[in-house]
This record gives structure tokens, C-alpha cells and sequence, in this order.
């Protein structure tokens, strides 16, 4: 694999993890799917370009209160050992009535508490999901997606990629070393 064709992988990869929750808010069907053909298109740049433009076909979708409960059910699975019991109880219950408020109640927590590899997930941003930060050979990238031409159109080719290269700081330094 070429190195610009890893670096997009890498793009696809950084985003996917920022994307993931708000994905499986959507559908967990959609999780499966796109975890797996994106493992399947890691050498071919036309794949990824596909994976994109399902992704953002997937963005438009509306999240429904099955899937969001699922969400905030497994979100709260990163505080089983760092929460309270009363908290996790009362979080636990609280997600049959109302997910989305313990999905921003949890998206507050990984802001002060973390884990940080959290903390850019879409599902606590209510942002197009057009851009991650990600590290790739000892560097730290920005990918930014624009799909609106190639939503319109119909046609993934369109999509509009950029990758550039970022100066690190602690906020980068940070952002960039979480796992994909």
C-alpha cells in the first residue's frame, strides 16, 4: 500500500472511530457493515471512497430511540468500573426514557473525566461529521470530508478529501495518539 493510500486509510480509519457511536445511534446494523467494509477496503482508494460515501449517506439518517438506547447502553459500558453504583443505576434507568440525555450526560463526563478517546465523538457534538485529527507515521493529520457535491450528485467520486498535515501541540499531541 502506498503511503498517500495508508494515509487516507488512516484518515478513514480516525474517522470511524469519531463516528462510530453516532453511527450505532442511527442503526448498530450500520456498525457492522461499515466496520466491516472498511477493513475490506484498506488498499483501494476507490473502496474508502465508497466507505465515505456511505458514511455520510448514514449521517443523514435520522437516529431513532431503539438505536439511541443501544447507544447510550453501551457508552455506559465505559464507566462500569469508574462511576458510582448509584450513578450507573440511575443512568441505566434513565436510558429507557430519556437516551439522549444520558448520552449528553455521558458526553460531559468524558469531557472532564475521560477516557479521551472518547472525547471527539460525534455522538456528543451535534457537527457534520466532516473532520478528525489522526496520527500516521509519527505525524499528526487533519482529514476534512466534503460530501455535498457527491450527495447531490449521487456519485462518491465526488467527494472532496483533504488531508494536511497539523503542528502538533498538546491538544493535537493528545487527539492524535488515540487508537483507530
Amino acid at each position: 500500500m502506498g503511503a498517500t493510500l495508508g494515509l487516507f486509510y488512516q484518515g478513514c480509519e480516525a474517522l470511524w472511530r469519531d463516528t462510530k457511536y453516532a453511527v450505532m445511534a442511527r442503526n448498530y446494523a450500520y456498525v457492522k457493515e461499515l466496520s466491516s467494509s472498511l477493513r475490506l477496503a484498506r488498499a483501494d482508494e476507490s473502496a474508502l471512497r465508497a466507505w465515505l460515501y456511505r458514511l455520510k449517506c448514514i449521517e443523514r439518517e435520522p437516529t431513532t430511540l431503539s438505536a439511541l438506547r443501544n447507544t447510550a447502553y453501551h457508552l455506559l459500558g465505559y464507566w462500569k468500573d469508574r462511576m458510582a453504583p448509584a450513578d450507573r443505576r440511575r443512568l441505566a434507568a434513565q436510558v429507557l426514557d430519556d437516551p439522549a440525555g444520558v448520552i449528553s450526560e455521558l458526553g460531559e463526563r468524558v469531557l472532564r473525566e475521560g477516557p479521551s478517546y472518547l472525547a471527539t465523538s460525534y455522538v456528543f457534538r451535534d457537527e457534520p461529521w466532516r473532520e478528525t485529527l489522526f496520527r500516521y507515521q509519527g505525524r499528526v493529520y487533519r482529514m476534512d470530508v466534503d460530501a455535498e457535491q457527491a450527495l447531490a450528485k449521487g456519485d462518491p467520486s465526488m467527494l472532496l478529501v483533504r488531508i494536511y498535515g497539523v503542528e502538533e501541540t498538546s491538544e493535537t499531541r493528545s487527539n492524535g495518539d488515540r487508537p483507530g
